[in-house]
């Protein structure tokens, strides 16, 4: 059944506090007829609160981030990963890097801050500690470098705030214990804190500066007050009165400094540029857009730069955009001003502050990791999601079918012009000149070869699929060896508004188009139609000069097997539709599914191979096995040797599968998967790699270049003579 057409789309812009809760909350209760898209340059947000701990080493990376992609799935929203480089306001546009734009109805930002680097030097030599997934690699290898010598070593950290202190405490517990761990010389390590005002934790109350004072004195952290510096060198920081300190590494801590497209693109900012919201969390100067966390300045609502004023935010943020999307008056949210401040000290011990007030002590830190933990629960543990009921917009089981489920007009024609025109001479008829059908002239003495796929949509993102499609498609034109020449698309959409609809095709096709382009493949044609789900495929016409055409029946006794793709995207997909994939590994397997196979079949071909299929749907073992029949020979494959995808051995272990892998492991009578590696030999692959067989002698040449152009491949088993009472294929 054709479900509720989409009218509005909500986006939101950063996988900030506010709006991981306000995800946690349309999860729990749709609004029909809203669609929801998440942009983020960051797919596994971290908890600023316990990102101490996992510098200290009290946390692993997982324990501190929220896995945007789990959580977007449970709320039915669209992940796609990418940075945002404009908003296009007039025509209410997102701007993005790698993608086309993002149309939008209502708009969130969540996006943060980062330190700010105006000062000479800095960005050149300093480690800032945003965004977090540039300063935790950084900080990781500073602590291998550290922790491996008896050298002496300065860290200076250079901001005199909440984050300042916590991670300076931090890092010389870790640095210390690591070099203690490793029987190095802990005592030549040395740590400052660098602060431009007279004082630490100038918002704080004298107390809590007096306990911070005493936890950098107890591990022998230098502070420095009142020098703010205005050089940073590759071995010293100077200061405005002409100081300098010493130093080897330097960690950037500093005031928050915003993003400069925002006020760019037109939104109302203060004199630093973070973007002026009213107390609805509106943006003073464009209804329909909404702003929190870091990257907001609440007018009349002036607040320190705090991840517990975003998380705060969420809740009344969501309210208000499911307000701002059925026409309500939005309600206005007043931040408290008096808040509990916990500050972790490296150790388990932690200083708590609201008010004029103050505690510190062990108790307090495991209060504030009870308190995270509890938080980070909240993303991790969603409650089942009640089903949405139709929004009264249009009846969907009245939608027509047979012919009359066609794409309007108007909404096919704006998404094609959307397509760069390409022209070629062998092409007579195609989308330059549409008629009833495309026309081409093949090349004189070429065998024409034609081959068509597709499926319905295994991601959100419909640019990403349509990459992937395309490249899953050409993938037998490329098993052939033939060269691709000409596409047809076929493409069902989800029934929505005409401009949602519209947008969704000119992605899907741009998507395709960029990896059909990039194989001088021209799209003539296709069909479209409406119905429960994303759906494309595409008709792949190509040619092959008859004595260079490969197929699956001329491998040798004695040929090496090469597989030019790991495996586990069945596995992968699987578990992503269950929320339980990490977003990283799914984001690793999208990228190599949506790499074009064409350089890999060149590499084969030169390497002299003698057979080549592409491994899809019926698994490894299936397409192997198939290969083994046409050539008559028996094949061994080596699993220690099988290439796999980022957490695909994991997902296979705990028992995860695609619902055709149970079909693909009933072909072999005798096969009872005895390892995580085997079961994934029998997982349905999604533009998957090529398998070739390669005389032996040529095998590791062919590999290594392969390697060299950026394929995992991998020789993965050899071409064995066969025997009736011996299967046509093993595991070793």
């Amino acid at each position: 059944m054709i479900g509720t057409p989409i009218t509005r789309d909500l986006v939101l812009l950063g996988g900030g506090h506010a709006h991981v809760e306000v995800l946690r909350r349309f999860a729990m209760r749709p609004l029909p007829g809203v669609r929801l898209t998440v942009v983020s340059r960051e797919i596994h947000t971290p908890y600023s609160g316990m990102l101490p701990g996992l510098i200290a080493g009290h946390y692993r990376y997982d324990e501190v981030h929220i896995d945007l992609g789990p959580l977007a799935r449970r709320a039915g929203a669209r992940l796609y990963h990418d940075t945002v480089v404009a908003l296009d306001l007039e025509h209410q546009q997102i701007r993005c890097a790698e993608r086309p734009a993002v149309a939008y109805d209502v708009l969130s930002l969540d996006i943060g801050a980062v330190p700010a680097m105006d000062v000479p030097g800095a960005r050149e030599h300093a480690i800032a500690v945003k965004p977090v997934s540039n300063f935790h690699p950084r900080f990781e290898a500073l602590r291998e470098r550290v922790a491996a010598s008896d050298a002496p070593h300065h860290v200076v950290v250079v901001g005199g705030g909440a984050g300042g202190v916590e991670l300076v405490l931090a890092a010389c517990a870790r640095l210390r214990a690591e070099r203690g761990r490793r029987g190095r010389d802990a005592g030549a390590l040395r740590f400052s804190l660098v602060c431009a005002e007279s004082d630490v934790l100038p918002t704080h109350p004298e107390r809590a500066r007096q306990l911070t004072r005493a936890a950098l004195a107890r591990d022998g952290i230098a502070l420095h007050a009142d020098f703010r510096v205005t050089t940073v060198e590759r071995t010293a920081l100077v200061s405005a009165h002409g100081q300098r300190l010493a130093c080897d590494d330097v960690l950037w801590v500093t005031h928050a400094a915003a993003a400069e497209w925002p006020r760019a693109s037109g939104l109302a900012t203060d004199a630093q540029g973070f973007i002026r919201v009213d107390a609805n969390l509106q943006s003073i100067s464009h209804v329909g857009v909404f702003a929190v966390g870091d990257i907001a300045a609440v007018d009349g609502y002036p607040r320190p730069k705090s991840g517990v004023f975003a998380v705060r935010q969420g809740p009344p943020l969501a309210d208000n955009l499911r307000r701002a999307l059925t026409g309500q008056r939005l309600r206005p949210f007043a931040p408290q001003r008096a808040f509990l401040s916990l500050i972790s000290t490296g150790r388990r011990h932690a200083i708590a502050s609201r008010g004029p007030f103050a505690w510190a002590g062990d108790w307090v830190w495991h209060w504030k990791d009870h308190i995270d933990r509890t938080f980070m629960r909240r993303y991790q543990r969603l409650p089942a999601m009640r089903a949405s009921s139709p929004d009264g917009v249009e009846d969907p089981t009245m939608r027509c079918g047979g012919c009359g489920a066609k794409l309007d007009a108007t909404v096919l024609r704006e998404a094609l012009r959307a397509l760069p025109q390409q022209a070629r001479a062998d092409i007579v008829i195609g989308l330059g000149a549409p008629d009833d059908a495309a026309v081409t002239r093949p090349p004189p003495g070429m065998l024409a070869v034609h081959t068509v796929d597709g499926f319905r949509s295994f991601i959100d993102d419909p640019y990403t699929f349509g990459r992937i499609a395309a490249n899953h498609c050409l993938n037998d034109i490329y098993a052939m060896g033939a060269t691709p020449l000409t596409a047809l698309a076929f493409v069902t959409l989800p029934v929505a508004a005409p401009a949602k609809m519209q947008a969704d095709l000119r992605e899907a096709l741009l998507g395709a188009h960029a990896i059909l382009a990039a194989a001088d493949t021209i799209l003539v044609g296709g069909h479209t139609a409406e119905g429960a789900e994303l759906t494309l495929g595409f008709n792949i016409n190509g040619y092959a000069d008859e004595a260079a055409l490969l197929r699956k029946s001329g491998a040798q006794v004695g040929d090496a097997l090469v597989l030019t793709r790991p495996l586990g995207s069945g596995v992968l997909l699987a578990a992503a539709m269950r929320g339980i994939a990490a977003s990283r590994d799914l984001e690793a397997a999208l990228a190599e599914m949506s790499r074009s196979s064409a350089g890999a079949a060149r590499v084969v071909r030169d390497h002299g191979a003698t057979a080549m299929t592409d491994v899809t749907g019926f698994g490894l073992a299936g397409h192997a096995l198939e290969l083994a029949r046409a050539s008559e020979l028996s094949i061994e494959i080596n699993l220690e040797r099988v290439p796999l995808y980022a957490g695909a051995r994991e997902l296979a272990a705990a028992g995860i599968e695609s619902t055709l892998a149970p079909h693909n492991r009933a072909s072999f009578a005798t096969a009872v998967p005895r390892s995580a590696i085997e079961h994934l030999c029998f997982d349905p692959q999604t533009a998957g790699g090529l398998l070739a067989s390669i005389p032996a002698a040529r095998a590791a040449a062919c590999v290594d270049a392969l390697q060299d152009a950026g394929y995992r491949a991998a020789c993965i088993g050899r071409c064995c003579a066969t025997h009736a009472a011996e299967p046509r294929l093993r595991f070793a």
